[in-house]
């Protein structure tokens, strides 16, 4: 099986024709199979992403960037 062959439900070309028109992309018959390969390259990488067990609890919020000089509010 290729890795743009549907797994667990997964299409990546199915994903490519919806996404990149909605997204403004065009992406030629040269670049399909590298970007079909890197979509499901990406979904592999989310499935082990999703299974990390996280407690709602120790999840804090990042600190909020301002830029500018120290000490100088906006």
């Amino acid at each position: 099986m290729s890795k743009t062959e549907p797994t667990g439900g997964f299409d990546a070309a199915l994903h490519l024709d919806a996404m990149a028109p909605a997204l403004g992309l065009t992406i030629t018959p040269k670049q399909r199979p590298a970007v079909l390969q890197f979509i499901a390259i990406a979904h592999v990488m989310s499935e082990l992403v999703q299974t990390v067990p996280l407690d709602e609890a120790s999840l804090e919020l990042a600190a909020v960037f301002r830029p500018g000089a120290v000490g100088q509010s906006s």
